[in-house]
């Protein structure tokens, strides 16, 4: 993917040069941009935090002058062309390593002829080619367990010197991120106050007033009819007790 993008931009630069490739411009810095996250990514899952910088520019001039861009477009030549040799090295060395040091298992069924190492240095026709085979594998495995991790280490920390981002950056995007979390936190308490506020309107403000009057006819009744002033208040009561309910729930 990176070597890909690379290439389109090399096209694009040299294309500019006439002209015709100023309208790809943008899209290949975005390339740019998205391998570059991509790779902050991949560095941040195994070991730590990659901080990715803020909006990138993606028009010519912006991005001529802005260092984060330069650096990615540094990480990206270097990682598409060196990175990308130095990962096939890693990744041939283990294949080769197999494939020799299983040669004794396979090589009589090979046809004559085409039975070679796994460099085709020699011809192998008899059991002491094999063992030179064997040998060939025990080198390409040493050779791996010996340069599969400096590559990686070699790699990863290219990716995080010209990827991470500027301390200022790290520290004006910890503010910014800080900031919108206030924002939201104070936005999520204004919600609840709202809607505390509803609740206590519309349900327990509503049933107080109910218990208030309830209360009143009560007391009114009582002289003229003492059944019906008992049933009041245990409409009262109930009244109430449901209004401390919603209190309780909100």
């Amino acid at each position: 993917m990176a070597l890909g993008v690379l290439l389109f931009g090399l096209v694009v630069a040299v294309t500019s040069l006439l002209g015709v490739g100023l309208l790809a411009v943008p899209a290949a810095l975005r390339g740019v941009h998205a391998v570059a996250d991509r790779e902050r990514w991949r560095l941040g899952r195994w070991g730590a935090e990659v901080v990715p910088p803020g909006p990138l520019p993606v028009r010519l001039r912006e991005a001529a002058a802005d260092p984060v861009t330069r650096r990615g477009l540094r990480w990206l030549a270097g990682h598409a062309t060196g990175g990308l040799l130095l990962s096939m090295v890693a990744v041939l060395l283990p294949i080769y390593a197999v494939r020799d040091l299983s040669f004794p298992l396979w090589w009589y069924a090979v046809p004559a002829g085409e039975a070679t190492d796994s460099l085709t240095f020699w011809e192998v026709t008899d059991w002491s080619g094999v063992l030179l085979v064997v040998l060939l594998g025990l080198a390409w495995t040493t050779l791996s367990l010996l340069l599969t991790r400096p590559i990686a280490t070699l790699l990863a920390w290219r990716g995080r010197r010209l990827l991470d981002a500027a301390a200022d950056t790290d520290l004006s995007l910890r503010v910014a991120q800080l900031t919108a979390t206030r924002a939201a936190a104070l936005d999520a308490h204004a919600t609840e106050l709202r809607r505390i506020e509803r609740s206590l309107h519309d349900g327990t403000q509503n049933r107080l007033v109910a218990v208030t009057v309830l209360l009143g006819a009560a007391r009114r009744a009582v002289p003229r009819d003492p059944a019906a002033a008992e049933e009041i208040l245990e409409r009262a009561q109930s009244a109430a007790e449901q209004a401390l309910a919603e209190l309780r729930s909100v």
